[in-house]
């Protein structure tokens, strides 16, 4: 895991609205708990939500 894709992420994370980005926390918490790594979850969290 690189910082850049951290970083990615987490910008684009502080650009979905408070609704979304509740969701999108709640997915990639959802996907850490069963394995996933945190980056990968965050990424696949965002881009369902």
């Amino acid at each position: 895991m690189t910082m850049e894709n951290i970083n990615g992420a987490n910008d684009r994370l502080k650009e979905l609205t408070p609704q979304v980005r509740e969701k999108a926390l709640a997915l990639a918490s959802g996907y850490e708990n069963n394995g996933m790594n945190a980056n990968e979850a965050l990424q696949k969290g965002i881009a369902e939500a």
